[in-house]
Order: structure tokens, then C-alpha cells, then sequence
């Protein structure tokens, strides 16, 4: 087992340093010979890129969202918080599920009439 290593004990980190370690000036004065690289970006690429329309449908307020809850009170309280958040942000609640873009279906696990129902909804 090499314990010699761990024989020496430093009162400091800052015992660490040695004389033969480079000095803060040298490390200063190698850095003026470092010349960064100047790399081009093809701005054109990125013009195209930044002026393209949004491809995907998660533009809020285009969207209706169907909410149902089954369950206990704690479903229908976490139901209602959801549909608060959705409409903050900008979607439409709506009563009729064929309208909706989106079904929420929220349901117990807990309680098997609930799930049930959620089963058979979809």
C-alpha cells in the first residue's frame, strides 16, 4: 500500500506552491504570443434560419383544450389549477370535447369507479 505519498501534511493549500512553479508574470507574458482565430459565421445561414415561420402548432391561444376530471376533491381542485395555468398562458377551455384541439384527462388512480370512467373515455 503506498502510504509514502501521504506522510507529508500541509497546514495550507497555499504550501502547495513551489519555487520551480511558473510565476503570475510569466503566465502573463506567455499569453501575449496567443493569437485568436477569427472564425466567419455564414450569416446568411442564420437569416434564413431566424426569418422561416414557426413549423409546429404550440402558438398559445390557437388552441382548445377539453378538460375532465374524475376522482376526489383533490383531482377536481389539481383539474381546476391546470385549467387556470392553460388559460393564463393563452389557451381556449372549452365545454365541448369535439371542438377541442387537446383532451386533459385528469383522473384518480386510486379510487376504481374513477379510473374506470377514465378508461372508458378513451
Amino acid at each position: 500500500m503506498p502510504s509514502a505519498s501521504c506522510d507529508t501534511l500541509l497546514d495550507d493549500i497555499e504550501d502547495i506552491v513551489s519555487r520551480e512553479d511558473s510565476k503570475p508574470q510569466d503566465r502573463h507574458f506567455s499569453r501575449k504570443h496567443v493569437v485568436p482565430k477569427v472564425r466567419r459565421r455564414n450569416t446568411q445561414k442564420y437569416l434564413q434560419e431566424e426569418n422561416s415561420p414557426p413549423s409546429d402548432s404550440t402558438i398559445p391561444g390557437i388552441q382548445k383544450i377539453w378538460i375532465r376530471t374524475w376522482g376526489c376533491s383533490h383531482n377536481n381542485s389539481d383539474g381546476e389549477y391546470m385549467a387556470g395555468q392553460l388559460a393564463a398562458y393563452g389557451y381556449k377551455i372549452t365545454e365541448n370535447a369535439s371542438d377541442a384541439d387537446l383532451w386533459l384527462l385528469n383522473s384518480c388512480t386510486v379510487k376504481n369507479p374513477a379510473e374506470d370512467h377514465f378508461r372508458n373515455s378513451i
